[in-house]
């Protein structure tokens, strides 16, 4: 009797040379075993995600960090420094997205600034947070004097990031609200199409595969909310075996695809290093193609552990890009485990010195 050991930590396996000597030992047996093989299960395509959507809650150390920084966001407002007093704020919403205090600073400099749409954005949060709050309230009723309260608003419920300034950005939120709502669960694929525009609107095209019946109505609801236009689905009634698939597109209005206020990079491969570091993103493969006017289009290959942490990356990228889109997302196990990731295609078009 033949048997085959192995002895490896699970962070170390190489699949393919696993799967080389299970077939010499089979090749082995067959010829002189009676054709005994080894039946060796190798890990497939994950076929879903755990949602957990439940506060998290703020630790002790996040709670720290949240107190220093909103004492020095208080200190620069109470001097009128209100680009030093965002960067701080910008901090604390880092580790609790909906502070409320914190949003409410942030309307008020917004408002200051005649930024009225901002303005909205973040006391919408803060009034969600706290809706009996009466500072909340008396400033509600001050900023309709000069702006009314928008019927839409241009950022995306539930994803707590600055106002998309371009469909770009905006289109990225509407997927990651997909991915965060239940009926994505056993999405295993996304590839998205290059964004198509017409007359104001921008459309974002998608083909979604699933490992099971697709959700089709709810996925549609939660694009519709969450981008706030048109939703429109593509595919016809499914033939038999292909009720797993659904393609799909949604439209962003009155926002243009690219940054119009984009800024220089000058050592790109050092700062995208930095960020991806600082977001906690994998970057395996880049491509690099020289455009006209100093613009660089530019292909990455990268994996996340969600689509938060992508698009965290993306928008730090984006004020130096003119637009950008995620090609494509594969759902995949790290190999050798059973951690799910996101294998991701990801296209920028960044503006050089």
């Amino acid at each position: 009797m033949f048997s085959l050991a192995i002895s490896i930590y699970a962070a170390e396996i190489d699949w393919n040379k696993l799967q080389d000597k299970a077939k010499e030992y089979t090749d082995k047996n067959s010829s002189g075993q009676g054709g005994k093989s080894v039946n060796l299960s190798l890990p497939s395509q994950p076929t879903g995600r755990n949602i957990d959507n439940s506060d998290q809650g703020v630790s002790e150390s996040d709670q720290r960090y949240i107190s220093v920084h909103m004492k020095l966001a208080n200190r620069h407002f109470s001097r009128k420094n209100y680009a030093r007093a965002v960067e701080e704020v910008e901090l604390v919403f880092e580790r609790q997205p909906d502070h409320g205090g914190g949003r409410f600073m942030r309307a008020v400099i917004a408002a200051r600034l005649k930024e009225h749409d901002n303005a909205w954005h973040n006391i919408s949060i803060a009034r969600d947070k706290d809706p009996e709050n009466p500072k909340i309230k008396s400033f509600i009723e001050k900023l309709k004097t000069v702006a009314p309260e928008p019927e839409k608003t241009l950022g995306v419920a539930g994803i707590f990031r600055p106002l998309p300034v371009s469909a770009s950005e905006k289109a990225c939120d509407v997927i990651e609200k997909l991915l965060k709502d239940a009926s994505s669960y056993n999405i295993i694929s996304i590839e998205i199409d290059e964004y198509s525009t017409e007359g104001n609107s921008v459309w974002v095209k998608m083909q979604i595969t699933c490992s099971s019946i697709v959700q089709k109505a709810n996925i549609a609801a939660v694009l519709e909310k969450a981008a706030g236009g048109r939703v429109e689905i593509l595919s016809g009634p499914p033939p038999q075996g292909e009720e797993k698939l659904l393609s799909i597109k949604f439209e962003i209005s009155g926002m243009p695809v690219e940054n119009k206020q984009v800024k220089p990079v000058s050592d790109l491969r050092e700062f995208v290093k930095m960020i991806a570091e600082e977001t906690d993103v994998a970057i395996s493969d880049t491509e690099e193609r020289d455009a006209e006017n100093k613009i660089l289009d530019t292909t990455y290959e990268i994996a996340v552990r969600d689509f938060k942490s992508l698009n965290d990356f993306l928008r730090k990228m984006s004020p130096y890009a003119h637009k950008f889109r995620v090609i494509s997302l594969k759902l995949a196990y790290i190999t050798g485990s059973q951690t799910v990731i996101w294998r991701s295609k990801v296209q920028m078009f960044y503006q050089m010195s």
